[in-house]
């Protein structure tokens, strides 16, 4: 009989949860998946607030480990399954550099492609998120001249930022700077990336 894998995804189709699953994916590691249907408030449910109280997806459950939160998630999967691979060593020069990109795309990334569309364009030096021509610089800037953000080496970073900047860009919330489309072009040529957006990006997503 087969086992049951220990890893469990709490995903809903069309969801941040594609970084998640994007990870895994690239980590070959076995994982099932639970749909969350955050469009019917699958989300809110008693059972699904025991998980993670925000109410909101992703979310892992890895034997008796419970993470939620993007970063968080892939720090964790990343650091146990792909330490010194995915995720670099603890003493690594990369380390750093690694770290602040993991956490780039929810506390930088994200809320500026999310309010600039909207014309809601707030000072930097009034955010914790700064302003976001200063963010398409210091992407554009950090990706000119190299293939990955560690440079040649690919990592969870770029799965974790990457995903984001994917996103933005079939939005049109980022402008189609060729640095920028050459780095999604690179990363959405992957196997991986290909497997995890069948699954979870549904066709009328980016309509």
């Amino acid at each position: 009989m087969k086992s049951k894998p220990a890893i469990t995804l709490y995903h809903s189709p069309g969801s941040r949860a594609f970084t998640a699953y994007w990870l895994l994916e690239e980590l070959g590691v076995p994982f099932q998946v639970t749909n969350v249907d955050i469009r019917k408030g699958d989300q809110k449910k008693k059972e699904y607030l025991k998980l993670n109280p925000s109410g909101k997806v992703p979310t892992i459950t890895d034997g008796k480990v419970v993470v939620s939160e993007n970063p968080a998630i892939c720090i964790y999967l990343a650091d146990r399954y792909g330490y010194g691979g995915l995720a670099p060593k603890i003493d690594a020069a990369a380390r750093g550099p690694y770290l602040k990109w993991m956490v780039y795309s929810t506390a930088v990334l994200d809320p500026l492609v999310s309010l600039h569309p909207k014309h809601i364009d707030l000072p930097g030096a009034e955010t914790g998120f700064g302003g976001f021509d200063d963010m398409v610089e210091v992407l554009s800037k950090t990706l000119r001249g190299r293939k990955y953000l560690l440079g040649d080496k690919f990592s969870a970073a770029d799965i974790m930022l990457g995903s984001t900047i994917s996103a933005a860009l079939r939005r049109k919330a980022l402008p189609d700077l060729p640095v920028l489309v050459d780095y999604n072009g690179r990363l959405s040529a992957r196997a991986a990336y290909h497997r995890a957006a069948d699954a979870t990006w549904p066709e009328w997503l980016f309509a």
